[in-house]
């Protein structure tokens, strides 16, 4: 489990690493206007990606039980019937995408000058998504296979490309056409890469026209019908408000947004990481009927991503501004560090909780209050930032989603600890008063770093990092965890090889 968890990180370690260079490269190159244009197409095109109704999560729930009965058979029926699903699913895409695209150049107002550029990159976009749903499909069965190595090592490669692609793309004509260009590039490499993989390393997965069936179809639509509502709040909640900006602000505003929400998306992948493998590991333990295992890793694992996003946390509300001066430009520092510091505190307490107990409660059957709890936290994201954009501008953006962050957080944990039959006081009493803790004292020590010294540039956030992660480490090693039924950690003292009489 920890070498698959590792490769994930792995990967989203890539992908921050991406995001870190691409980000500020195509702002500079194709400025906050331009920009901002391709961030609003990428958030609306994204709503034509749930078409995918759920199927992908579902698809591996199903793979992950016929693979674990041996069942061959069942294994290739489910592969082909998704396989023709997203076939039609993405010429869907391509019907929806057209009055989706008359849409968006009359609710906002793009300068006349990028109207041409920003249809042209809209319909790219289009293709990309329609594509985007078979290219997945390799990916879902490395998945249920739980081969998260190889998985992850393709995804890497994919993104590395599009490193090069997007930077010699943009280099030699800066447009939002060329953005697009190599996302279905990618996209389309990906797929080939992928689908290469599985069927050279799987001889079991050799899906045939006559495996496609129906019922099968019905059988993965009733699960994925409430993952498809739960994509459907995550998207409300996480990628929507750009949209309300771009509708009530400027184009350039949506980029001074995104900025430190990007950061937050990170934090979410990162924490991922952990939350695709769990989701099958769940899946095998529920159905042998193993639930004191699954009691643990629900502990176990919400300490662990606890650790791991406060980490992250505790950097970017202490260091933020000083970071995005660094990483964008000094005229982002203000009002972007105010908003990142506001979803930051939000995200602290969501992170843990969704990245454990939303893939539990997937894998174990159990979408159907969390799914009504997700998509009540997004529809409630987007109310208030209708609401409070106008009057409050981005700051008011930024508590429209801190507020639901905290409400769904609390929601998820009580599902999780009912599902279970956790009692809710004893998982917070296990989890949160020696982290609270804890994380009040390791924010005293980096506050009083930062007023003292006042790190900036590639060096001083470098050491910033990693006072960071070692202040972290001591806390959560020689506070937090240090007699945890659940999690084993090395103590401080086993590093120091003498110690005093």
């Amino acid at each position: 489990m920890l070498k698959n968890i590792g490769s994930n990180w792995f990967l989203m370690t890539v992908t921050g690493l991406a995001t870190f260079f691409l980000m500020p490269f195509n702002l500079h190159h194709l400025g906050s206007a331009q920009y901002g244009v391709w961030l609003l197409i990428s958030a609306q095109v994204a709503y034509l990606a749930l078409l995918h109704l759920g199927v992908p999560m579902a698809s591996v729930r199903e793979m992950t039980q016929a693979i674990a009965s041996k069942d061959t058979e069942k294994l290739n029926r489910v592969i082909a019937s998704c396989s023709w699903l997203y076939i039609g699913f993405g010429l869907l895409v391509g019907l929806l995408g057209i009055p989706l695209m008359l849409d968006f150049e009359r609710s906002y107002m793009i300068p006349v000058e990028m109207r041409g550029a920003a249809r042209v990159a809209f319909m790219l976009s289009l293709l990309q998504i329609g594509i985007g749903f078979i290219a997945n499909m390799p990916f879902a069965i490395l998945s249920a296979y739980q081969a998260f190595v190889p998985k992850n090592i393709v995804s890497a490669i994919a993104i590395l490309l599009r490193i090069l692609v997007n930077v010699g793309l943009i280099s030699w004509y800066p447009d939002i056409t060329m953005l697009a260009v190599a996302v279905v590039a990618l996209t389309a490499i990906e797929m080939v890469l992928g689908w290469g993989y599985v069927l050279y390393r799987y001889p079991a997965v050799r899906p045939r026209l006559h495996h496609f069936q129906l019922a099968t179809i019905s059988s993965i639509m009733r699960f994925s019908f409430y993952v498809f509502l739960l994509a459907l709040g995550g998207q409300l909640a996480f990628q929507t408000t750009a949209l309300v900006i771009g509708r009530w602000m400027t184009t350039a505003d949506v980029v001074t947004f995104a900025i430190p929400n990007s950061l937050m998306l990170i934090l979410l992948q990162f924490v991922g990481g952990i939350s695709s493998v769990i989701m099958p590991l769940a899946t095998n333990l529920h159905t042998r009927g193993e639930t004191r295992a699954l009691r643990d890793i629900l502990f176990k694992w919400t300490k662990i991503s606890m650790a791991l996003a406060w980490c992250a946390g505790f950097f970017l509300l202490v260091f933020g501004p000083a970071f995005l001066e660094f990483w964008v430009n000094k005229g982002y520092t203000a009002e972007s560090g105010s908003v990142l510091r506001i979803l930051m505190v939000s995200y602290l307490v969501l992170v843990p909780v969704r990245g454990v107990a939303v893939p539990m409660l997937m894998g174990i059957g159990e979408a159907k209050w969390l799914t009504i709890a997700t998509l009540a936290a997004g529809v409630l994201n987007l109310v208030l930032s209708v609401l409070w954009v106008g009057p409050f501008g981005l700051l008011g953006a930024a508590w429209a989603t801190f507020v639901p962050n905290v409400l769904l957080a609390a929601a998820m944990t009580w599902l999780a600890c009912r599902t279970l039959h956790v009692r809710m006081l004893d998982y917070l009493t296990a989890t949160v008063p020696l982290a609270l803790l804890g994380g009040f004292a390791g924010l005293a020590v980096l506050e009083w770093w930062e007023r003292l010294w006042h790190p900036a540039g590639l060096i001083g956030l470098g050491i910033a990092g990693l006072l960071t992660i070692a202040v972290s480490v001591a806390i959560w090693t020689g506070l937090v965890l240090r007699h945890d039924p659940h999690v084993t950690t090395p103590r401080l003292s086993d590093f120091i090889p003498w110690r005093l009489q």
